[in-house]
């Protein structure tokens, strides 16, 4: 996993990505926390606290991701990968353009 943080930073992973010797590299080599949701049997338990915050960023990620996906079609149809990733950049900017429709004040 190539990762260009800063040094100091912390990356919020999900449960899918704990692997304690990455872990260790990050934090020793780069200085950079990886922060991962922990599973029910893992080997290093967490703080109930750090649990609840990071169950909270979660919720706020998928919240966000669902929203985006909330305006793609179901499917979306293309003859080549240039082409399937063109359309799904395409989604992404239309999602971020700012809303263009302005109230006039009439008074």
């Amino acid at each position: 996993m190539q990762l260009d943080l800063p040094q100091g930073s912390c990356h919020y992973a999900d449960a899918g990505y704990t692997c304690y010797e990455v872990e260790d590299l990050l934090k020793e080599c780069d200085q950079v926390q990886l922060v991962c949701c922990r599973k029910f049997n893992s080997k290093r338990k967490e703080e109930p606290h750090m649990a609840f915050l990071k169950e909270q960023y979660r919720k706020r990620i998928e919240t966000n991701f669902s929203g985006i996906t909330s305006f793609f079609p179901k499917r979306i149809h293309a003859v080549t990968p240039q082409g399937f990733i063109l359309k799904l950049i395409l989604f992404f900017l239309l999602y971020l353009k700012p809303n263009r429709t302005t109230t006039r004040n009439l008074s």
